[in-house]
């Protein structure tokens, strides 16, 4: 099977730190948190604005848990490695085609997503059952042509599953913490402590006119 592609305008993303004991209540058993310091693990909010894809254009939010990276025989190493909880996106034909190929886990609604630029920001509001649900806002630093590799692990009744992807592209990545996350008090974050994830991102990344490419999905042993 050949690599899937999306292209997209923009995808921003913060790092947060909060409680391990939520990042837990959130993975499967066996998978295990990243933590930052004893106690406090990595809550990752990512907003894509996709313009090129097998389903057209669309917005995807993805709520998801740093972990540990998996080592390939060829010992490829990722930079980052995630579970991701819950994937949203503007589009049904977006939504269908990311369970079918990817299991990844979906709020079942289509959300809308408005993208605000600023003079060295962009903020992304997320809208899900007509209100306000999420709002990211990412700053940038310096600009360089990057190619990634992250990985993302994903977990449904049928099995484990592993995606490597590569993200390419221009990107801004910085911890100057001068982005924000608000959480707003709505069933769409309800498996998160809001009063207990920092609003300030630790790590926060920028990156524009760029692709992203997934191997084939692979399944792991239980």
């Amino acid at each position: 099977m050949p690599l899937t592609r999306y292209g997209y305008r923009n995808a921003i993303n913060g790092f947060f730190e909060f409680p391990s004991e939520n990042a837990r209540r959130i993975l499967p058993r066996g998978i295990e948190p990243v933590e930052v310091h004893h106690g406090m693990s990595v809550f990752a909010a990512t907003v894509f604005d996709f313009h090129e894809s097998e389903v057209g254009e669309y917005g995807e939010v993805v709520y998801a848990v740093l972990v540990p990276p998996y080592v390939e025989e060829d010992g490829r190493l990722a930079k980052g490695a995630f579970f991701p909880w819950q994937v949203a996106t503007t589009t049904g034909a977006a939504r269908e085609h990311a369970i079918e190929r990817w299991h990844l886990p979906h709020w079942m609604e289509d959300v809308r997503v408005d993208f605000e630029p600023g003079e060295s920001s962009l903020t992304a509001r997320v809208h899900a059952e007509g209100s306000v649900a999420m709002e990211l806002t990412i700053t940038d630093h310096s600009w360089n042509p990057v190619s990634h590799l992250y990985q993302s692990f994903q977990q449904d009744e049928g099995g484990r599953y592993l995606a490597n992807i590569i993200f390419e592209g221009e990107q801004s990545e910085h911890e100057e913490e001068t982005g924000r996350i608000t959480l707003h008090d709505h069933v769409f974050n309800k498996d998160v402590v809001i009063s207990e994830v920092y609003r300030a991102p630790f790590r926060e990344m920028w990156m524009r006119d760029g692709i992203q490419l997934f191997d084939p999905l692979l399944r792991l042993e239980p």
